[in-house]
């Protein structure tokens, strides 16, 4: 029998490079549901492209929109709105992967439900680990729930883990390309503008990653991410900075091997690996020509242009509470840079006074971490006005 697949966030990057994964393998995978936020005429046109049984989107109106393009298509697909709705879909017995790929914070409680639900989660909402790392772990394998990495940096330490079960390692270290902005001069942060911020040198992602690329900030909270993931302590997860994107992780073991996933940097590669797991399946991408390519070359995250990151493997390290706070405030601080409210050198600072205001406390629920993160978003906010 085919494996139904839902994709939460269907019309982002990684949501329109699983349906072109998903297009290779017809045999395999059945388009069940494909959700989005308000983007009705690309989520129109891939439902009449993969024919899924629900598609879904946030608002009641955009709901009505969807409902009046698709009734020209000759298809069967029934339009949903809202979270119960969202929850209810993702929870259906039918239902074999959701792939959790709705960005930020708002990814949260729908990833939640895939996860009680027992499902087979393509994770690559990052944040979810972030704001309540323990208490989703937790519930996956209370409910027999599989977890797999989407983050091509989490998925090669997958793919490195899969030769040594025992997980008898040094430490793991996790790539990054170092952003826009790895050569230019530390005195031009302040003047740098929202497009030379999304102009990222190796990949194509949505506007909220890309800003956090060029902080840095995406690769602190990868750091959690992988804390949890992997059952790691944050003096076991070492970052170096390889501009050419091409080793996406590494793991070195005791005996003084490393082992290294190595591959294009597209996303369609570890989205199938994910897919088809245990089993490979192809993803569309070529293997890469070595004799081709440039030197490769590796370097450490200096502190003064990426503060943003240093400050995560601080938060990392005191845990609690402190997570979800930062998650809130950087959340908050990139909306305010990508509607030009504040300037770059800006999103840190809100960050850091957001942390320092509020107090790190030990979380017990999820109704925990959502109060923690309304009140980190409602100080961020106040902070923004300040700097507007």
């Amino acid at each position: 029998m085919k494996k139904n697949v839902i994709i939460l966030g269907s019309t982002g990057s990684i949501g329109v490079n699983t349906l072109e994964v998903l297009s290779l393998h017809p045999e395999i995978f059945n388009v069940f549901a494909l959700v989005a936020n308000s983007s009705i005429e690309n989520l129109s046109n891939q439902c009449k492209k993969f024919n899924p049984k629900f598609a879904h989107v946030s608002k009641e109106e955009d709901a009505k929109k969807l409902v009046s393009i698709i009734e020209k298509f000759d298809i069967n697909t029934e339009v949903l709105f809202g979270n119960k709705s969202l929850n209810e879909l993702v929870s259906i017995s039918e239902v074999d992967t959701v792939v959790c790929a709705i960005s930020g914070s708002a990814g949260l409680e729908s990833s939640l439900h895939a996860v009680t639900a027992g499902k087979k989660i393509l994770l690559a909402n990052k944040e979810a680990l972030v704001m309540c790392g323990s208490l989703f772990m937790d519930l996956a394998k209370k409910n027999n729930a599989t977890i797999l990495p989407v983050d091509s940096e989490h998925n090669a330490l997958h793919q490195c883990f899969s030769a040594n079960q025992e997980k008898s390692l040094n430490k793991i270290i996790l790539t990054a390309s170092g952003g826009p902005f790895l050569n230019n001069n530390i005195n031009t942060f302040e003047n740098i503008t929202l497009e030379e911020a999304l102009n990222h040198p190796t990949w194509t992602m949505g506007k909220k990653i890309s800003i956090d690329s060029a902080t840095m900030m995406n690769k602190g909270l990868e750091i959690i991410e992988a804390m949890y993931l992997f059952d790691l302590k944050i003096d076991q997860i070492d970052v170096l900075i390889h501009p050419q994107s091409l080793i996406h992780s590494m793991v070195c073991y005791e005996d003084g091997s490393m082992i290294a996933q190595v591959s294009k940097n597209d996303m369609k590669i570890p989205i199938s690996y994910c897919l088809g797991w245990p089993k490979r399946i192809k993803s569309g991408i070529d293997i890469i020509d070595l004799t081709t390519q440039s030197p490769l070359s590796f370097l450490n995250v200096p502190k003064e242009k990426f503060p943003c990151f240093y400050l995560a493997k601080e938060v990392a390290l005191e845990g609690n509470s402190s997570p979800t706070i930062m998650n809130a405030a950087n959340e908050i601080a990139v909306l305010a840079f990508l509607e030009k409210l504040i300037k770059f050198t800006d999103i840190y600072k809100i960050i850091s006074e957001t942390l320092n205001k509020i107090e790190n406390k030990k979380i017990h629920s999820i109704e925990d971490v959502l109060a923690i993160d309304e009140v980190s978003r409602n100080n961020a906010n106040q902070l923004v006005k300040r700097y507007n």
